[in-house]
C-alpha cells in the first residue's frame, strides 16, 4: 500500500510546486527582433500592456521590449516605425543597426504617454519633406538612452523638419537624451533638436552621451526652428 501511495504523493507535490512557480513567476513577453524590411512597425501601449504589429506578420503581439533592426544594414528601408503610448503609459523599444530613409518621418512618437528608445549599434533615421528624422508628437517625454554605451543615432530631418523633434510647424517639446552618440541634423528651417520650421523647441534636457546638433538654415542647433522659440533647454 505504501509503495502505491508514494508515487501519487510525489506527483501531487510536483504539481503544487509547478503551480507555485507560475504564481510567483508570472509569464512575461520575451523581447524579440523585428526587421523593418518586412514592413512598417507599430509598437503601442494602451495602458494594458505593450504590443507590436506588422502587417502580414504580427497583430498586437505582446512584447515588453522589442528590438527593431535591419536584416541588411547596408540598405536603408523606406518603411517606418510608429511608437504610440496613451497617457500614463510608456512604450519602450530598442533600435539596433536600424537604417530608414523614408518619405515621411522615419520614426514617429505619438499618443499622450512616454516613449523610451534604447540605442544599440549604429542607427540612421532620415526623413522626407516636412518631417523630422525622429518626429516627436507624443504628449509625454521622448527619452533617448544607451544603457550599454555602445549605441549611436544619426537623425536627419527633411526640408522644414528637425533632426529630432517637430516636423513643419511642429514643436519639439519634452525631449531627454541620457546616453549614446547622437547626431541630429535639421533640414532647412528646422532645428537639430527641437522645433521644425516655425516650431518651438522647449523642455529639452541633455544629461549624458555625446550630442552634436546642427540646425538647418535659420534653425537652432538645439531649440526653435526658423521663427520658433527655444526655451527650457538644460545641458548638464
Amino acid at each position: 500500500m505504501l509503495s502505491f501511495l508514494q508515487p501519487k504523493r510525489n506527483r501531487r507535490a510536483l504539481a503544487l510546486l509547478l503551480a507555485a512557480v507560475l504564481v510567483l513567476s508570472p509569464l512575461s513577453a520575451i523581447a524579440e527582433t523585428y526587421c523593418i524590411e518586412d514592413g512598417r512597425i507599430t509598437v503601442a501601449n494602451d495602458g494594458s500592456g505593450q504590443t507590436v504589429s506588422q502587417p502580414g506578420k504580427y497583430s498586437n503581439k505582446a512584447d515588453d521590449d522589442p528590438i527593431i533592426t535591419n536584416r541588411d544594414a547596408g540598405t536603408p528601408s523606406t518603411s517606418t516605425v510608429t511608437l504610440n503610448a496613451v497617457e500614463g503609459a510608456t512604450v519602450q523599444v530598442t533600435v539596433k543597426d536600424l537604417h530608414i530613409d523614408a518619405f515621411d518621418a522615419a520614426v514617429t512618437a505619438t499618443g499622450g504617454g512616454d516613449i523610451v528608445i534604447e540605442l544599440d549599434g549604429e542607427n540612421t533615421l532620415t526623413a522626407g519633406y516636412k518631417h523630422a528624422g525622429l518626429q516627436k508628437e507624443n504628449g509625454g517625454t521622448l527619452t533617448i538612452q544607451d544603457a550599454n554605451n555602445d549605441g549611436s543615432l544619426t537623425a536627419t530631418g527633411g526640408y522644414n523638419g528637425a533632426g529630432i523633434g517637430g516636423g513643419y510647424e511642429g514643436d519639439g517639446t519634452s525631449i531627454e537624451i541620457s546616453g549614446g552618440t547622437v547626431t541630429a541634423n535639421g533640414g532647412s528651417g528646422g532645428a537639430g533638436i527641437g522645433g521644425g520650421d516655425d516650431g518651438a523647441g522647449t523642455n529639452i534636457t541633455i544629461f549624458g552621451g555625446t550630442v552634436t546638433a546642427t540646425g538647418g538654415e535659420a534653425g537652432a542647433g538645439i531649440g526653435g526652428g526658423s521663427w520658433g522659440n527655444g526655451t527650457g533647454i538644460t545641458i548638464e
